[in-house]
């Protein structure tokens, strides 16, 4: 049976993604990570989380088993660095506010990819109504996103010949023709929480430097175990279902 594919565009006017090595001065991933992905469906679909009980739950993991999901980027990577004035709630007796380093991805849109798992019918549903249960962000309160519904295609049969445009997660026995691709960038990204917020399992991906207007993908010489296939036109290769 073929699969059926979920494709939205989500664009804001800046993004953050921490990096969890972070402290006081915030640097970001370049893109929404696979946990970052999973709140963006849980506030489309409206999936609780248990915030009112605990401040570390994330009840919204038990209904994303089976979901797979992967992502490629629609705008250049562009970066701001500022500063931003937060509330001193630790210490307001010795300065009201603290001064906080942060690096923003500026004007960001990604396009993501999402089929399989038991959320599929009511997230398409919401987005064919052009609706959010809970506001959307890219990573922080104040990332105040956007959502395009492209539509939902059949996934076609692999095209190994052709570039993967998606992200590429590095699964055993992946191998990229470099001559073919050029230049690449590596992150290690958060890709599973468990219900109270704990990473239990992280993955290393593969991406282009879209900073450049036009990007072919990423040629293989051999996927290995990562899952690819056609949405549409373009070949994606799929994070493993949650």
């Amino acid at each position: 049976m073929t699969a059926l594919v979920l494709v939205f565009d989500i664009k804001a006017e800046m993004a953050l993604f921490r990096k969890p090595y972070t402290t006081t001065s915030m640097v970001s991933f370049p893109f929404p990570p696979p946990t970052a992905i999973a709140g963006i469906l849980g506030a489309i679909v409206g999936l609780e989380n248990g915030a009112d009980e605990g401040g570390k739950s994330a009840r919204y993991w038990h209904h994303l088993a089976g979901t797979q999901v992967t992502l490629a980027a629609r705008a250049p990577l562009r970066w701001i660095q500022t500063a931003v004035n937060l509330t001193n709630v630790k210490e307001p007796e010795k300065a009201p506010h603290i001064r906080v380093k942060q690096q923003l991805v500026k004007s960001p849109k990604y396009r993501v990819y999402v089929k399989g798992g038991e959320l599929y019918a009511k997230l398409r549903a919401r987005l064919e109504k052009r609706e959010s249960v809970y506001t959307l962000c890219l990573g922080v309160a104040y990332a105040l996103a956007d959502v395009e519904y492209i539509g939902e295609f059949p996934e076609g049969g692999d095209e190994e010949e052709a570039p993967v445009r998606s992200v590429l997660p590095i699964y055993d026995g992946v191998e990229v023709d470099v001559l073919k691709t050029g230049s690449l960038h590596r992150e290690t990204v958060p890709y599973r929480f468990t219900t109270e917020r704990r990473l239990v399992e992280t993955v290393g991906v593969l991406y282009h430097d879209f900073r450049a207007k036009v990007s072919e993908g990423i040629y293989l010489r051999s996927k290995g175990e990562v899952e690819t296939g056609l949405v549409g036109e373009e070949r994606v290769a799929w994070f493993r279902a949650w």
